[in-house]
């Protein structure tokens, strides 16, 4: 019910809200974010014990191709990315997988222990890991993935330029851009910069650099 007075406006909305929001003032933006479709995912979260994940072999972690005939998509090594994921333990090992690819909907109807097994089940065939994890969690994305087809830039480019057309206005996030933390955060600063017409300061590893 209130009511925001402002120069510019970044909208930072998955491509369906964002349609709802700019169909009456750029209606061909609209049209062409309505057609971006959306997968969904679930992330599942395992800790180990140091001594149980010994044997896990190198590197950050691993991609699995459709074609293979596992449940989960991916794993990492999420603590031997990021420290600090580990929190106050330093012995503790952070694995992460993730389910759920474009039309996979029976995956996703799974209770979060059965996506626990399944990703318990892949791990141990990819790396060995048989242990038991001493905690885990599901954390499930509704519609988090936007997809990129053939000619999803051209249709990027083509809602920019609808969206240029109102002076104040930007739109940024993973539909445009790249579904990762960096590429959206990178969206958000080219955004700001179209809309100020110079880089935002004191920004780091934005769009560009």
């Amino acid at each position: 019910g209130r009511e925001l007075q402002a120069d510019a406006v970044v909208v930072a909305l998955p491509a369906g809200p964002a349609s709802g929001l700019l169909r009456a003032e750029a209606p061909a933006a609209a049209a062409e974010l309505a057609a971006v479709e959306y997968a969904s995912m679930a992330l599942i979260t395992l800790a180990y014990r140091g001594s149980d994940a010994a044997a896990l072999p190198e590197g950050s972690g691993f991609l699995v191709p459709p074609v293979d005939g596992h449940t989960i998509k991916a794993s990492t090594f999420a603590s031997r990315k990021w420290g600090w994921i580990a929190g106050d333990d330093p012995g503790l090992v952070v694995l992460r997988t993730s389910v759920g690819r474009y039309g996979e909907t029976e995956i996703l109807g799974r209770d979060d222990a059965a996506l626990v097994a399944a990703s318990r089940h892949d791990l141990a065939e990819a790396t060995g890991l048989t242990a038991e994890p001493v905690a885990t969690r599901v954390t499930r994305w509704q519609d988090g993935l936007p997809q990129y087809p053939v000619g999803h830039h051209a249709r990027v480019a083509r809602v920019r330029a609808h969206v240029a057309k109102l002076p104040g206005l930007a739109v940024c996030g993973a539909a445009y851009d790249g579904v990762g933390v960096p590429a959206s955060i990178a969206s958000a600063h080219a955004a700001a910069d179209r809309l100020t017409g110079h880089p935002v300061p004191g920004r780091f590893g934005g769009a560009g650099e």
